[in-house]
């Protein structure tokens, strides 16, 4: 086996780790959560697989970008949430309560957006874009599905150990994730490089400018589901996407989408950040005149 195999499952364990504690500190309402709520489901559904899809297929239409950049955007849109939101944004019942309902709802039916999504862009654009539907129901199961049941179970059936024992896990898996996360991003370094200066940024850039706002207006009046919405809309499960990529490129060409994978992953991550520091200055301030 060869080093980049063990990064990867490396990658994929420390996923499991954390999201099996996600899982021991949530319930099985907090898992129906968003299908016991078919208006809020449905708007994330529009904003993640409905608007996304549609500003990447502008984006190849109107830009010339690296074919393998495109099939990123692609995969990117199909993606479900990732297994964990930033945690610093998640302060209230109710956004834990969304945020993880829209982690279960959003991995369930990916098994049918996933090629609805591909087949229409084949469709459009005249192309023979292909996933691995193994590959993806494996990302799917090992790092979503099956630590997600695992948590709740002994959630319901072990709560006093869950309690105890559930912040300890989500720490090991943060660490796991570093560990495996920084020697996959040096080896990643050359071809993240080499994506720089084609526009390849800027349509990372838009792409995840696209998904807040997205899921702000999308969110609803509640300031907390607009959070969660639009974190989830412009963040996406790396591990899926990497694997949606496989069935497309040759092997030197797999290291390139990962490559815009994990850029973006960065991108994201400084493109939100402002998001929230206007949120929760806005928040404040609203609630300053309230009480005024």
């Amino acid at each position: 086996m060869d080093a980049a195999a063990i990064l990867v499952i490396a990658l994929q364990a420390s996923i499991f780790v954390s999201v099996l504690s996600y899982g021991m500190q949530s319930s099985v309402a907090d898992f129906l959560y968003l299908f016991r709520r078919p208006g809020m489901l449905i708007r994330a559904l529009i904003s993640m697989n409905v608007v996304m899809p549609l500003f990447v297929g502008i984006v190849v239409v109107l830009f010339r970008l690296d074919t393998v950049v495109e099939i990123a955007l692609i995969a990117l849109a199909c993606c479900p949430v990732p297994p964990i939101l930033r945690s610093q944004a998640l302060t209230s019942d109710s956004q834990r309560s969304f945020a993880f309902g829209l982690l279960a709802a959003s991995a369930l039916l990916s098994l049918i957006i996933i090629p609805v999504i591909f087949r229409i862009f084949n469709s459009v654009f005249q192309r023979q874009e292909h996933f691995s539907a193994l590959g993806v129901l494996k990302a799917i199961l090992i790092t979503v599905i099956l630590p997600l049941v695992i948590g709740i179970a002994m959630h319901h059936f072990a709560r006093a150990l869950s309690d105890r024992y559930a912040v300890g896990i989500g720490r090991i898996g943060f660490l796991l994730l570093i560990v495996a996360f920084l020697p996959m991003l040096i080896s990643l370094l050359g071809p993240m490089w080499s994506l720089v200066g084609n526009g390849t940024i800027m349509a990372l850039i838009a792409f995840a400018l696209v998904g807040v706002t997205a899921g702000h207006f999308l969110g609803g009046q509640d300031p907390a589901d607009r959070t969660v919405l639009s974190l989830a809309t412009a963040s996406r499960h790396p591990a899926i996407a990497v694997a949606l990529t496989s069935g497309n490129m040759i092997e030197a060409q797999r290291k390139n989408a990962a490559a815009a994978i994990v850029l973006y992953l960065l991108v994201s991550t400084i493109v939100v950040g402002p998001y929230l520091n206007w949120l929760g200055t806005y928040e404040a301030e609203k609630e300053r005149l309230s009480e005024a």
